[in-house]
């Protein structure tokens, strides 16, 4: 079980259609749009064919999906064409990715629970409000016991991007698209 968030922010101001993102995020792989359905009707189970919830906030798109897809390399290189695009992935074992992709190319990939220190990640120039947010960098050993890392992933993307996550979004209908996994990943 794992959840992904990934947020587009087209470089022109104007929203990509659900068509487009469908197509850079499935690569060459087969996958279909599909209309509007409730995330928890579409989410589990499933077998090779992925569901990933897709919708805009303005020009920005969400993606929300119970996997991994949003996160791999080749998936964010293919989604930051003619973009920004963030990536918050983690596993119900405390594997996760922290990711960031431009102009068709991964900037940075940090690992939210052990981050290190900024200056040991290059390309963190490059996201101002991750730099920026001192407290995502302390070490594990000296963190608040209430320190939430899976928060601050989401937070830190929300600040960026000015997408948000809500309890409401996840109660309302979405398109979503099936993707073939693990051809898409590649």
């Amino acid at each position: 079980m794992a959840m992904c968030w990934t947020v587009v922010v087209p470089d022109s101001g104007r929203a990509f259609s659900l068509d487009q993102i469908a197509a850079r995020l499935a690569g060459d792989t087969p996958h279909q749009l599909h209309e509007p359905a409730l995330p928890g009707a579409v989410m589990l189970p499933y077998d090779t064919d992925r569901p990933v919830l897709v919708d805009r906030c303005g020009p920005t798109t969400m993606l929300l999906e119970q996997d991994h897809l949003g996160s791999t390399p080749a998936v964010l290189q293919r989604l930051s064409q003619g973009a920004r695009t963030y990536s918050a992935w983690w596993s119900v074992n405390s594997h996760n990715r922290l990711s960031f992709a431009a102009g068709g190319e991964l900037i940075l990939t940090i690992d939210a629970l052990f981050p290190c220190r900024p200056e040991d990640h290059a390309g963190i120039g490059q996201w101002p409000e991750l730099q920026a947010m001192t407290d995502f960098f302390v070490d594990f050993e000296e963190r608040d016991q209430h320190y939430d890392w899976q928060a601050a992933m989401l937070a830190v993307i929300d600040q960026t991007t000015g997408a948000r996550l809500t309890s409401q979004w996840l109660a309302q209908p979405h398109p979503y698209i099936t993707v073939r996994m693990p051809d898409a990943a590649h």
